[in-house]
């Protein structure tokens, strides 16, 4: 069941969001050749902590319990990359993923940065990957429906040529970190909804060079590009209100 939230209630998911954004970028801040995933895990945990929030990525159910407060995934992994002792290098891509409680209220947010020196391609990939998630809050605003959101944002990173990647996808947000809806990237969207005032997505496009296949790695929870293509994943959690789309993941 979708669920229209209350101003009341989008103000607390907000307070969950900042802490959410100020541990995203505490992490961000970090971001350079030398330095361990394991360390970009270890700031957000701090912040989260400090917070008094909930990391709520830790210990998520899975094969194996998630073992960590954030995803940190480097190049071709896409998502739920396991942070741990892999160092990173000047021209990686890597994308920071976290959420967490915060006084019964959740939010989720991502951000993909580059690594010292980039490539040409690794550039355009985190402009494509910022311009999806942009043309996707812009059709929100317009309060369609969710098929046009889709329709809009694959024309877009087709534009660029890049491709979305169609598995992933995001998901309504409340007292629990994945509720109804499914927003997802596949066309037609296997669950279209109506976009209405009091709407709190996470919307997390995924985009990448190659050709999208994604496999599951050993761990049992990352994901990869099949052709070792580099993705990106940018990802806010937002309100649909009278006034336009707030978001309340601010980065």
């Amino acid at each position: 069941m979708i669920r229209s939230r209350s101003a009341a209630e989008i103000v607390g998911i907000g307070r969950a969001g900042e802490i959410v954004s100020a541990a995203l970028q505490a992490a961000v801040d970090l971001v350079e050749p030398g330095l361990s995933t394991r360390q970009l895990d270890e700031a957000v945990s701090a912040v989260l902590a400090a917070a008094g929030a909930e990391a709520i990525f830790l210990g998520s159910a899975g094969v194996t319990p998630f073992p960590a407060s954030s995803c940190v995934s480097v190049n071709q992994q896409a998502l739920h990359g396991i942070p741990g002792d892999r160092v990173l290098r000047s021209g990686d891509l890597v994308t920071i993923d976290t959420g967490c409680r915060y006084e019964g209220w959740c939010a989720d947010a991502a951000r993909s940065v580059g690594v010292g020196t980039l490539e040409d391609d690794a550039e355009g990939l985190l402009v494509g990957g910022r311009r999806a998630l942009g043309v996707a809050l812009e059709v929100l605003a317009e309060r369609g429906r969710w098929s046009d959101v889709v329709e809009r944002v694959h024309a877009e990173v087709a534009r660029l040529q890049l491709r979305l990647i169609e598995g992933p996808s995001g998901h309504g947000v409340g007292r629990a970190l994945h509720e109804d809806p499914v927003a997802g990237w596949d066309r037609p969207p296997s669950a279209d909804f109506d976009v209405v005032d009091g709407l709190v997505l996470a919307v997390e496009p995924v985009v990448t060079t190659g050709d999208g296949r994604l496999g599951l790695a050993s761990d049992h929870w990352t994901l990869e590009t099949l052709d070792r293509h580099p993705a990106v994943h940018f990802e806010q959690t937002v309100a649909v209100t009278r006034d336009g789309v707030e978001i309340l993941t601010r980065w």
